[in-house]
């Protein structure tokens, strides 16, 4: 420098200008010199901020130095602005300079694939600009997939740093379809699934068979066929068609079936005769037309029901057979045309008359003409059968009533017997018929060994079942009718009964009675020696009661009251004696007077007797009136037995008696 000023100096003085001292530093050695250095953009000539190269300042003139252009992110340096290209390079400061390092905003290209790999978008970016991101796109599926997308690969950045290509990523959808079945009428819906591709529909349901008009449709398929799931599909229910033919079954009472084929729709004939022995009644539809014409429509059995032309009425062999006929056939009564008396002999008959008993005769007469509802008796030593001409459904089916007369007699108690029956062909029940003018009316009913006492408004009859009653006064016995509503019930209060029945076995034979005991009863009236007799087939053991005039009765009413009913017995050979007494009225005990034994009635009594009548041996006490001499608690004491050179003895309580009662000492 100071060669140059001094150059200058001497060429000013040479060309004759004149300087000025104060031009010149005072010391030339200490000039300076300023550095300014800065980071431009090419583009916008824009200073970059923040990355101007180091170095900028004040140096003394003459001074080398290392200046370098700072790396840029996102940018490239192309030169200085002198044109040097070392990115590093030195200089020499000789005079203040501005240097700038010129760079380049690097531009990239961000591009975007579809679902084939085309481009769907590309377009330039400088580093640091904001990617902007397309529509999702879209991948074409097929009947087999479907195809959803999920997203860019790699993931899309907010801001450009480089050049990048992005590709979309989509999730496979395996796809699902619509399978409908349908029935013929391509309406009906029978069956509806959501299936995946390849599957194979199966129709779950019922097989969607029909019959119309008499056209049977049987299922043979589905239209289309079925096959592999494709897409959305509709099958529809294929059939065959036939005629429908029905098998019609005919039974002719007990004959052997008949069977025949008809077409629905058609019309058949059908024919019931009448036989010897039965007579049509009704078809098993109800019909009661015996010729007729029926169209078929299903599978179908006709069976004609027929009836017997008669009514019979069982007869036992050597015993009493109680009936009682319906309403008159021929006249006033029925003929004796009517009858027939199949396998029977010896036959006697006989009818009850009421005043004729009454005036204690013997009561039987043959009669000479049948009267409805009349009772009548019929004997035979051979069993059979009393056949009568009709047919059992014309027999009595409506309304009647009955009247019941009262008789005067030798014998207050032995009055007032009527013979009656069910006139019905059915069994009659109390609710099906109705009594008047009788208060607590007494009923006695053979049963082919005895009689069996009880109320009336109690009393089931069986078909045809003749019985007594006997009445005090003039009344009637009024039936419902098989077709007709139960009769009103007279008002009149029933009094309660406690009942006691009594069978009485002895080795192979036995008998059976009943006492019926009422608060209304009158002694002599039910008690009295008219009671009904207690017989059975064999007679070989009887058992009766002893009323208060000590008069022999079997089944009968007793007043209830207080005393002891004392039960006789007579016996044709020595043996046990069981007494089996069930007990409604819980208030009675039995007791045996010859080993002076208290039993209780709810288990079977056994005793020991020789052969013979008793008539005070065994008695029926309340319990609430036996003697304090007897020990209640004691009832059933044990008796043993001793037999001594043949001869039978009792023992009780230490003492020996012999079985007539008399203490051996």
């Amino acid at each position: 420098m100071k060669k140059i000023f001094t150059l200058i100096a001497v060429l000013g003085i040479l060309s004759g200008a004149s300087m000025m001292a104060q031009d010149f530093p005072s010391d030339p050695g200490t000039l300076t010199v300023s550095l300014s250095l800065a980071a431009i953009d090419q583009a916008t000539e824009d200073t970059i901020p923040g990355y101007a190269p180091d170095g900028s300042g004040s140096y003394a003139a003459g001074q080398t130095m290392t200046i370098v252009a700072k790396d840029i992110p996102g940018y490239t340096f192309l030169r200085w602005s002198d044109e040097q290209t070392a990115q590093s390079r030195s200089i020499t400061l000789n005079e203040s300079m501005a240097l700038n390092a010129i760079y380049r905003h690097n531009e990239y290209t961000i591009t975007f694939l579809d679902a084939t790999g085309e481009t769907l978008t590309s377009k330039s970016y400088f580093y640091g600009d904001t990617i902007e991101v397309p529509q999702d796109p879209e991948k074409q599926g097929d009947a087999q997939y479907s195809y959803q997308f999920t997203g860019w690969n790699p993931t899309v950045p907010e801001t450009v740093s480089t050049s990048q290509t992005f590709t979309p990523q989509f999730e496979q959808i395996t796809n699902q379809y619509e399978i409908r079945f349908l029935d013929r009428d391509e309406e009906t819906v029978l069956q509806v699934d959501t299936l995946a591709y390849g599957t194979m529909p199966q129709f779950n349901g019922s097989l969607p068979n029909d019959t119309i008009d008499g056209i049977v449709y049987t299922w043979a398929g589905w239209t289309p066929e079925l096959h592999e799931v494709n897409s959305d599909e509709t099958y529809v229910a294929r059939y065959t068609e036939a005629s429908l033919a029905f098998t019609v079954t005919i039974i002719l009472g007990d004959q052997e079936p008949t069977t025949q084929t008809v077409q629905w729709g058609n019309t058949i004939s059908l024919e019931a005769q009448d036989n010897t022995e039965q007579h049509f009644l009704r078809w098993s539809d109800g019909s009661e037309e015996a010729i007729r014409q029926v169209t078929i429509y299903s599978d179908t059995t006709f069976r004609a029901e027929y009836g017997p032309s008669f009514v019979d009425i069982s007869v036992a062999a050597n015993q009493w057979t109680f009936f009682c006929l319906p309403q008159p056939m021929t006249g006033d009564g029925w003929s004796s045309d009517m009858f027939v008396t199949t396998e029977l002999a010896g036959v006697k008959w006989g009818a009850y008359n009421g005043a004729v008993r009454a005036q204690a005769k013997s009561g039987w007469e043959t009669p000479a003409t049948f009267n409805a509802t009349q009772g009548y008796i019929i004997y035979s030593t051979q069993a059979g059968r009393l056949r009568l001409n009709i047919y059992p459904e014309n027999l009595m089916q409506d309304e009647l009533t009955i009247p019941l007369a009262s008789y005067e007699a030798e014998f207050e108690q032995n009055a007032n017997w009527n013979f009656v029956g069910n006139p019905y062909n059915t069994v009659i029940t109390p609710q099906s018929y109705s009594i008047s003018g009788i208060q607590d009316a007494s009923a006695f009913v053979w049963d082919g060994v005895g009689y069996t006492n009880t109320l009336v408004e109690e009393l089931t009859l069986q078909p045809l079942q003749a019985f007594f009653i006997q009445a005090e006064e003039e009344s009637e016995l009024s039936f419902a009718g098989a077709n007709s509503p139960a009769p009103a019930r007279r008002t009149a209060q029933v009094e309660e009964n406690s009942r006691i029945d009594i069978q009485a076995t002895a080795g192979a034979y036995t008998d059976k009675t009943r006492v019926l005991f009422r608060t209304n009863s009158s002694v002599k009236y039910e008690a009295g020696r008219d009671a009904a007799k207690f017989m059975t087939a064999t007679a070989p053991i009887q058992m009766y009661f002893l009323d208060v005039d000590n008069i022999e009765c079997a089944q009968m009413v007793r007043p209830a009251g207080d005393d002891a009913l004392h039960l006789g017995y007579a016996l044709l050979n020595a043996g046990t004696i069981e007494l089996n007494m069930p007990v409604y009225a819980d208030d009675y005990e039995l007791y045996d007077a010859l080993t002076n034994s208290t039993y209780s009635l709810s288990e079977t009594v056994s005793i020991y007797s020789e052969k013979g009548t008793f008539n005070n041996r065994l008695s029926l006490r309340p319990i609430k009136k036996v003697s304090t001499a007897i020990d209640n608690s004691s009832a059933a004491v044990t008796t043993a037995k001793l037999i001594i050179n043949g001869q039978l003895f009792l023992i009780r309580d230490s003492k020996m008696f012999t079985v007539q009662g008399l203490e051996v000492k």
